[in-house]
């Protein structure tokens, strides 16, 4: 499905609405879409500033199963504009986390979690974004996105490593260890050219 809205097409995979339907007919607790959720109330904070940010108005968002994209004007120096965008979607999860603490701290802690990992130094995430756009004040782009993979590389081991940890520990608890591998793969198919670069001109999964 697509929707033209003035300059911006959205974009809305056939198999997102499967996946919400399984969500609903499987998910008893509730946490899966409770997770959904804030990861679309994640994308809203970076559209949301976006929006509001000079030249940086969105072109096109694409929403499917495996997350959701902002394509928009490449973020190519660091500057106050750039970091809101990028720092947006955490600041929406810490936002509604706080004041989920008042009725729901199942909810808050997963905004608290989700506004937190995205934080990461991890090239696919708006920390490693953030990262790039620093070393590029220091470095050439080549040399940014070199030590940005190496960063990228050792966080997604160390957090593969702490989830094997939980699991070997817990015996059945291994959603850390599954992220970091999915954050893994998300980073080897952007460095083979399979995605796109994550800097908000062509955005992430949530």
């Amino acid at each position: 499905m697509s929707i033209q809205i003035k300059h911006c097409r959205i974009r809305i995979n056939f198999y997102f609405f499967a996946l919400l339907c399984v969500i609903s007919f499987f998910d008893r607790s509730g946490m899966l879409l409770a997770g959904l959720l804030s990861a679309l109330l994640h994308e809203c904070g970076h559209l949301t500033v976006m929006l509001l940010t000079p030249g940086q108005a969105p072109s096109e968002i694409s929403v499917t199963p495996f997350g959701i994209r902002i394509y928009g004007a490449p973020l190519a120096e660091f500057t106050d504009g750039s970091l809101a965008v990028l720092t947006a979607g955490s600041g929406a999860n810490f936002l509604i986390g706080g004041a989920a603490l008042v009725f729901s701290p199942h909810l808050a802690a997963l905004n608290f979690v989700m506004g937190a990992m995205n934080l990461l130094p991890v090239d696919t995430l708006d920390g490693g974004g953030i990262v790039r756009l620093l070393l590029r004040r220091v470095c050439t782009e080549r040399t940014a996105e070199y030590l940005l993979t190496a960063l990228s590389l050792l966080t997604l081991t160390g957090m593969a490593l702490a989830g094997v940890g939980i699991l070997c520990r817990t015996g059945y608890n291994f959603s850390l260890l599954a992220m970091s591998l999915w954050l893994l793969l998300s980073l080897m198919l952007r460095l083979t050219g399979h995605s796109q670069p994550h800097n908000k001109n062509g955005s992430r999964k949530a």
